[in-house]
This record gives structure tokens, C-alpha cells and sequence, in this order.
């Protein structure tokens, strides 16, 4: 890997933002006639939407980078989210409590999920499936099929203050730092990333590290169920594997955070990213184009990305094979000199 100086790597990662951000002006000043910020409320909104993303993109990254696509995460999302609030509004608590709550759930039904992954070995994405269906219930009888409703409940502003959001999220991201470069689960990370036989015969237990990776995946993403409600007031208790589509939404963030994050660290990649994409959402919506037309388009930017990196090396293959050649004809000349 090329050594890049640290001025050369902030720049590459403040890059994606503003470059998307200047894109998006210059078309709205174009087509709309309008700023893509112009107000606090567009900040405000950019921002929550950016601190969701991230926090879902964080939890993907704890099984998806392992090869584990844990399709029952909008599940957990839902139930930590539901469950928590409910428990919260019946004690009279404030809506960090509700927060601490949906956390707690959170990691509760991921560390079952993990735990049903090691002791049934089925493929992640069928035990995902599964675990969606039964997770979906869950918040549905304890709710009463009403889901959570925090319209009028005293004490939850806190939760919709932009310093409180920007502040778990930047929580968020320093633990997820911490957690993989100066721990134990940092290290058992790498390693099963490289490759999970090796790791496991170098005396790593994969299974209990699954099962760390399911719980905090788990964790993450009820706060993020818990940013979402702080906003729409609602969350509904939804059946029929319906709530993993606002998880899976946000894998691009996760694969840009990724390649932003080589030169830094993935956590400010992630947080990079989502910012990146929320302002690309908002311009288009600007624009006025419809939501369909609008997933679309990110769609297809992905897909353009995915092609990219898959075929990003080839560059660089060539270079080395024409550096390679030109050496070999220089070699034969001078010895045809000789």
C-alpha cells in the first residue's frame, strides 16, 4: 500500500463532501434556482439523516466485512427501538433513557441472533431471514400492534436536539475506533477478515467473536431506530420481514466509508460517506425528482462505484506490467551493447 502524507489524506476525505456538495449547487442554481444550504433547517436535516446512516452503516460493518449478511437488523432496529420507548414512557423517564434502553434491547437481540448463528450453522442470510420474522413479533405483541408513538410525550426533546445526534453519533464513532484498533475484538477483526481458518487455528474463538459482532451490530442499530423516532414521532410494528429495507439502504454508505476510510480510518470514512450521499439525496430532492427516480439514481451511482472497485487495481496492474516490460527491453538492450 502507498504511504500518503496526512495532508494528502484529509484532503482526499474532505474531498467527497465538498465535491458532491459544489455538484449539487451548481445544478440546483441551474435547474431550481436554489442553494442546497440555505437554511439551519437544512443543516439540521442533513445532519440527522447523515448521523442515521452512519450509525446503520457502522452496524453492517461489524458482520458484512466478515462475509455475515445479517438480514434480521431492521428487526432488531425495530424491536430495541419499540421495546426501549415503551419501557421508558410507562416509567415516566426522559428520552436518554429511552436511548439507553433501545441500546440495551439492541445488543439483547443481536447477541441471541449470534447466538442462534453458532449453535444452528446455517448460512447468515437464511438465519437472517428467519430471526427477522421472529424479532417482528416481538415488538408487535408487547406493543399491542401500535408501535411506538412519541407525539406529546414529555421529556423526549432531547432527542431531536442536532448537538444530541451529532454528539452519539461522534460517541459512536469513537468507540467503534477504539474498539478496532486498541482491542481485543480489533485484533480478532483483521484477522478473520484475512482469513477465518487461519485466525482460527491461530487460537481465536470464531465463535465467540460472531456472537460480539451480532450484539454490537445489534446495539448500533436500535440507536439508529432511536435517531429515526426522535424525528417522525412513530415507528409502527411492522410484520411480514418489512423493516430490514432502511438497513440494507444504507450498505453504500458502508462500502464508500470503506474506500474513504483506507486512507484515514473507516470510522471517518463512514461518517465521510453518509455526509457524502445525504447531501447527493438532498440536491436530487431539491430538484424535485421523485423518491422512486431518486433511488434509482443512487442505485445506479452505486453500482457505478461497485464496478470501480472491482476493477480499480487494473490500473495499477498495468503500470507494473509496463514498468516490467520497459525494464526487461532496457536489460536485453545493454546487454546487446555488451
Amino acid at each position: 500500500m502507498k504511504k500518503h502524507s496526512k495532508i494528502l489524506d484529509i484532503l482526499f476525505t474532505v474531498a467527497f463532501p465538498v465535491a458532491v456538495w459544489l455538484l449539487m449547487e451548481v445544478l440546483c442554481l441551474i435547474f431550481k434556482q436554489k442553494h442546497v444550504i440555505s437554511t439551519m433547517l437544512d443543516v439540521k436535516t442533513i445532519i440527522r439523516n447523515a448521523g442515521i446512516a452512519a450509525v446503520t452503516a457502522f452496524a453492517l460493518s461489524f458482520n458484512l466485512k466478515e462475509g455475515r449478511f445479517d438480514l434480521s437488523l431492521g428487526a432488531q432496529r425495530m424491536a430495541g427501538t419499540i421495546i426501549g420507548g415503551l419501557i421508558a414512557m410507562a416509567l415516566g423517564l426522559s428520552g436518554l433513557w429511552l436511548l439507553l434502553f433501545a441500546i440495551a434491547f439492541g445488543f439483547l437481540f443481536g447477541f441471541l441472533t449470534g447466538i442462534a448463528f453458532i449453535g444452528l450453522r446455517v448460512p447468515p442470510m437464511v438465519l437472517g431471514v428467519g430471526m427477522a420474522l421472529i424479532w417482528e413479533v416481538v415488538p408487535y405483541l408487547v406493543s399491542g400492534g401500535k408501535g411506538l408513538n412519541l407525539f406529546g410525550v414529555e421529556g423526549m426533546t432531547v432527542l431531536t436536539e442536532s448537538w444530541f445526534q451529532i454528539l452519539v453519533v461522534v460517541v459512536m464513532a469513537v468507540l467503534v475506533f477504539l474498539l478496532m484498533n486498541y482491542t481485543r475484538l480489533g485484533y480478532e477483526t483483521k484477522a478473520v477478515q484475512g482469513s477465518q481458518l487461519i485466525a482460527r487455528n491461530s487460537g481465536i474463538n470464531i465463535f465467540r467473536h460472531a456472537v460480539e459482532c451480532y450484539a454490537l451490530a445489534g446495539g448500533l442499530v436500535a440507536i439508529a431506530g432511536v435517531l429515526d423516532v426522535s424525528y417522525t414521532t412513530q415507528m409502527a410494528a411492522n410484520l411480514g420481514n418489512t423493516s430490514n429495507g432502511v438497513v440494507t439502504a444504507n450498505m453504500f454508505v458502508m462500502i464508500l466509508g470503506g474506500y474513504i476510510g483506507e486512507r484515514t480510518d473507516s470510522s471517518v470514512g463512514i461518517i465521510t460517506a453518509a455526509f457524502t450521499l445525504q447531501i447527493f439525496k438532498y440536491g436530487l430532492s431539491l430538484l424535485e425528482l421523485s423518491d422512486p427516480l431518486i433511488s434509482v439514481i443512487n442505485m445506479l451511482v452505486f453500482i457505478g462505484f461497485l464496478v470501480f472497485q472491482a476493477n480499480r487495481h487494473k490500473v495499477s496492474l498495468a503500470k507494473a506490467r509496463k514498468a516490467r516490460i520497459a525494464l526487461a527491453q532496457k536489460f536485453k538492450a545493454e546487454r546487446a551493447a555488451a
